[in-house]
C-alpha cells in the first residue's frame, strides 16, 4: 500500500511521505521522559501583574522550544507554583521543586526580593540557573557561582530620565523608591546621578509595600516642586502615586516611574493621566536582536496582547538555558554552570555575558514614554523612534 501512494502521474511527490517521517520521528522522541524546568511565579499579592508576563514569557519559551524538537529530543515541560509574592515563600518552593520535584532544570523567579532570598539555595544545591527577574547586583558578587543575571542591574533602571530632564532645562528633583531590595538600589543610583549632574534633590522618601495611600507623599511633592518626579516603583505604586498626584492637581515637569507604565493594565487603571509618563526597558519590539520577531509573533499567537519587556527576559532565559543544553549535550548542571560562565548568548533581549559571579555584563537599558496611546522608545537617541513630549500634564 505505501508503494501505491508512491505512483503519482507527473512524478513522484514525497512531501506527505517526509512530513509523516518527521511527524513520527519528532512522535518517538517525545515520547522519551520530558525534560521538567521548574519556577515560581507571584501570580499573587503585589508583584502579580508583572509577574504574569514573567510567566508568559517562560511558556512562549517552552512552547517555541518544543516546536523545534525540545532540547536533546525531549520535550520540555513547565512546572510552576506562586510565591504569593513573599521571598520566603520562594525558598520554600524552591527546596520543593530541587529536593521533591527533583526538577532537570531552573528558572529564577520574580523580583530582586525573592531571587536574592533563593540564590543561596540555589548556590547550595549547585543549579545552574538563569534569573531574569534579579536586577539587584548585590545577589551576584563574590560567593555567587550558580545564578546568572538575566536583567541589567537596578542601578541602571530610568537612568536616562535625568540626563534628558536637564538638557530640558530641568534644575529640582524629587526621587522616591518603595522600601524593597530592587527599588532602593535604584532609588541609591537616581540621588547620585542627579547629584553629579548637579541638580538639586528638593524631596526624596521610601514607602512601604503594599502601597499606601500616597496622599500625604503627594502633598510633600506637591510643596517642593520639583521639576522632575523619578519613582523607583513596581505597577501598583506605580499607580497609586500617579493617581494621587492628579487628585491634587499636580503635575511635575518630567515623570517617571520604573517597571509599572510597561504594562497595558498602565492605562486601564489610570486612564489618560498615563500619557507622557516615562519609563525604562530592557526590550523593545523595534529592536533587531536574535530571534525578537518571531518572538513576538508567538507571544500574540499565545497570549493576543503585545509582550513586554519581563515577558523578553525570561523568553530570554529560556533561550540561554536551550544554548548550554544543546552546547553540552548534557543536563549535567556542573557543565551547563562552566558553559554559561564562559560564553555569550545572543537572546531578544541582547547579548547575555557573565561575569565569573553571574553578573550580567552586556544587557542594556533604554527608555520610553507613553504618548497617547502608544508607548515610544525616546532614549538612547540612536535607536529612538521619537522625542520625548514634555511637558507631563495629568490629565
Amino acid at each position: 500500500m505505501l508503494g501505491g501512494n508512491l505512483r503519482v502521474r507527473g512524478g513522484a511527490l514525497f512531501a506527505p511521505l517526509i512530513a509523516a517521517a518527521v511527524l513520527f520521528a519528532a512522535s518517538a522522541a517525545f515520547a522519551q521522559k520530558p525534560i521538567v524546568v521548574g519556577a515560581s511565579i507571584s501570580q499573587t499579592g503585589p508583584l502579580a501583574v508583572d509577574a504574569s508576563y514573567h510567566l508568559k514569557g517562560i511558556q512562549v519559551g517552552v512552547a517555541d522550544a518544543n516546536a523545534h524538537g525540545g532540547w536533546l529530543g525531549r520535550k520540555l515541560v513547565l512546572k510552576y507554583y506562586d510565591d504569593q509574592s513573599n521571598p520566603g515563600t520562594g525558598v520554600r518552593l524552591y527546596t520543593r521543586l530541587i529536593t521533591e520535584d527533583k526538577v532537570d532544570l531552573l528558572i529564577g523567579p520574580y523580583s530582586s526580593g525573592i531571587s536574592q532570598a533563593v540564590a543561596p539555595l540555589i548556590n547550595k544545591y549547585e543549579r545552574a540557573t538563569p534569573m531574569p527577574g534579579a536586577s539587584l547586583p548585590a545577589i551576584f558578587s563574590a560567593g555567587n557561582k550558580w545564578a546568572f543575571q538575566l536583567l541589567p542591574p537596578a542601578t541602571g533602571y530610568a537612568e536616562g530620565t535625568l540626563p534628558m530632564a536637564k538638557a530640558m532645562g530641568a534644575h529640582k528633583v524629587a526621587i522616591l523608591q518603595a522600601q524593597l531590595s530592587f527599588t532602593l538600589a535604584c532609588g541609591r543610583a537616581r540621588l547620585d546621578q542627579a547629584k553629579a549632574l548637579g541638580m538639586d534633590v528638593v524631596y526624596s522618601t521610601t514607602y512601604a509595600m503594599p502601597p499606601p495611600d500616597f496622599s500625604s507623599i503627594a502633598l510633600a511633592i506637591k510643596s517642593a516642586n520639583p521639576d522632575a518626579v523619578v519613582v523607583c516603583s513596581y505597577y501598583p505604586d506605580a499607580v497609586g502615586l500617579a493617581q494621587a498626584l492628579h487628585r491634587i492637581g499636580y503635575a511635575p515637569r518630567f515623570f517617571a516611574e520604573t517597571i509599572g507604565p510597561a504594562e497595558k493594565q498602565f492605562n486601564s487603571a489610570i486612564g489618560p493621566i498615563a500619557n507622557r509618563i516615562m519609563s525604562n526597558t530592557s526590550w523593545w519590539p523595534s529592536l533587531k536582536t536574535h530571534g525578537n520577531a518571531a518572538f513576538i509573533a508567538s507571544y500574540k499567537k499565545m497570549f493576543n496582547e503585545e509582550p513586554d519587556y519581563h515577558a523578553a527576559g525570561t523568553y530570554a532565559a529560556v533561550q540561554v538555558l536551550g544554548a548550554a543544553v544543546k552546547a553540552t549535550k548534557s543536563l549535567d548542571q556542573t557543565k551547563l554552570r562552566g558553559w554559561l560562565a564562559t560564553h555569550e548568548v545572543e537572546t531578544v533581549q541582547g547579548t547575555f555575558k557573565s561575569s565569573p559571579t553571574g553578573l550580567s555584563l552586556k544587557f542594556g537599558q533604554y527608555m520610553f514614554q507613553i504618548q497617547g496611546d502608544k508607548r515610544v522608545l525616546v532614549w538612547p537617541t540612536a535607536v529612538a523612534q521619537g522625542k520625548p513630549e514634555v511637558p507631563y500634564t495629568g490629565q
